[in-house]
């Protein structure tokens, strides 16, 4: 955020009230921020439930692996892990275009099309016309803001992401504590 204060200040000294053209342009992409990642962090939820589906489905395959085994059930078993695979793997390819999206957007929209509405509008309202150092040290600032502008949105989903995995190891830190499966002493006979 300070690179991005102090690129529009310098911007701001190259083409004055043009600057806040830009400036519009970047408030504006903040609700489409806000859309793409709540967007994000719910399918971030939903892969992480067909994942733990997948998880708990294979433990209670581990643990009952013989039964499974006696009764010729793998065919059964296996369809329904190949089931929760293909939910997850779903979830998962929709959460990765949906971030894709919405990175592209801001990172590749912002630094491109900012300059463009910056320059028509310093053309139509200043009096002198735009030259080259003008318009090539304002681009070499906009492409200075493209890498803050780039780890924002990045930045955000990692704090989603930890987010909910804090929210996950939370809960289950505040399970009950089992009672001890352990016999303190062994019976007579078993020495």
């Amino acid at each position: 955020p300070i690179q991005i204060i102090i690129a529009l200040v310098l911007i701001y000294r190259q083409v004055g009230n043009a600057t806040w053209v830009g400036v519009g342009f970047m408030l504006c992409l903040v609700p489409v921020n806000g859309v793409v990642f709540s967007n994000v962090s719910k399918m971030r939820r939903k892969v992480l439930k067909y994942s733990d589906a997948r998880v708990k489905m294979i433990n209670e395959i581990l643990s009952g692996i013989r039964v499974i085994k006696f009764y010729a059930w793998e065919g059964p078993f296996g369809k329904e892990v190949g089931r929760l695979r293909e939910q997850e793997l779903k979830a998962l390819t929709t959460l990765a275009y949906t971030s894709a999206i919405g990175f592209s957007l801001i990172m590749l929209s912002a630094p491109i099309v900012n300059p463009i509405l910056v320059f028509f509008t310093y053309i139509n309202i200043e009096s002198q016309s735009l030259n080259a150092a003008t318009a090539f040290t304002t681009i070499a600032l906009f492409n200075i803001m493209r890498f803050p502008f780039a780890f924002l949105p990045m930045g955000f989903l990692q704090y989603i992401q930890s987010k909910i995995a804090l929210r996950r190891l939370s809960r289950y830190l505040d399970l009950m504590e089992l009672t001890s499966y352990t016999v303190p002493e062994l019976p007579k006979g078993y020495d």
